[in-house]
C-alpha cells in the first residue's frame, strides 16, 4: 500500500446538498470521504492507491446495476479491496434485492440514523454484511428456493478454491484470506470470482451458505 489512506467513502448520487453533507459528517467520523455524481468520475489509479474502497450509492439517483457493472471491472484489474454500500433505500423488499446483488455489502434505509450508518460503514470496511438480519433471512430463502447454487456432487472445484472457500466461511475480508494462504489479493479475487462462477453464486453470502452447507 502506498502513503495514501488506508479507507475512503466515496459517496455516490445526484442529491448535491445530501451528499455533501453526509460527506462532511462521515469526515468528521474520522472516516475520509468525498462525494461524487457517478462512479465514472472516480479515477482508477485512486482507487487502485487505497486500501479499501466503499462506494455508498444514493439508491434513488444511481442505478446500482450500472454501478456494479462498472466497479466489477475495476476490481478484476486491481488488487485493492471494492465495496458497494447502498443508501436512501425505501422497502426492506429493496433490500433484500440489493443483498443478491454481487459486491454489495450493505443497505441502509432512508431513515437510518447517522451513528447506525456510522457502525455499518465500519463493520462493511471489516469484512461484515450489512442488512437487517429479517433482510438476510427473507434473502436465503428466496435465494434457496429460486436461485439454487449447485450441489456439492456438481462442481469441480479445486484444493485451492476449496481453501479459499473454507476461509472466506469464516468471514474473512479478501487481504486476510490472502495471508492465510500466502497469496496475492488478485489472486484471491481470481479464485474467487471462478469460485461464484462454479457453484452459481452471485455474491459472496450464497457462496458462504454454500459452504457451509457442502464442505
Amino acid at each position: 500500500m502506498n502513503s495514501l489512506t488506508a479507507q475512503r467513502v466515496y459517496v455516490v448520487g445526484g442529491q448535491h446538498l445530501q451528499n455533501a453533507l453526509l460527506t462532511e459528517f462521515l469526515d468528521k467520523a474520522s472516516i475520509p470521504a468525498m462525494a461524487v455524481k457517478s462512479v465514472d468520475q472516480v479515477d482508477e489509479n485512486d482507487v487502485g492507491g487505497v486500501e479499501q474502497n466503499l462506494f455508498l450509492v444514493d439508491f434513488h439517483s444511481v442505478d446500482v446495476n450500472q454501478v456494479i457493472t462498472r466497479l466489477m471491472d475495476v476490481d478484476r484489474r486491481i488488487e485493492n479491496e471494492i465495496l458497494i454500500g447502498v443508501f436512501n433505500v425505501d422497502h426492506d423488499d429493496d433490500l433484500t434485492r440489493l443483498a443478491g446483488l454481487p459486491m454489495v455489502n450493505g443497505g441502509f434505509q432512508h431513515d437510518c440514523p447517522q451513528d447506525l450508518l456510522t457502525k455499518g460503514i465500519k463493520a462493511m470496511f471489516k469484512g461484515e454484511l450489512w442488512f437487517p438480519r429479517k433482510v438476510l433471512q427473507q434473502y436465503l430463502v428466496k435465494s434457496r428456493a429460486f436461485n439454487k447454487t449447485f450441489a456439492r456432487n456438481e462442481v469441480n472445484l479445486t484444493d485451492r478454491e476449496i481453501e479459499v472457500l473454507k476461509v472466506m466461511a469464516t468471514g474473512a475480508k479478501n487481504s486476510e484470506i490472502a495471508k492465510v494462504l500466502n497469496l496475492s489479493p488478485h489472486t484471491i479475487k481470481t479464485h474467487i470470482y471462478n469460485i461464484f462462477k462454479k457453484i452459481n453464486a452471485s455474491n459472496r453470502l450464497q457462496a458462504v451458505n454454500w459452504a457451509q452447507e457442502n464442505l
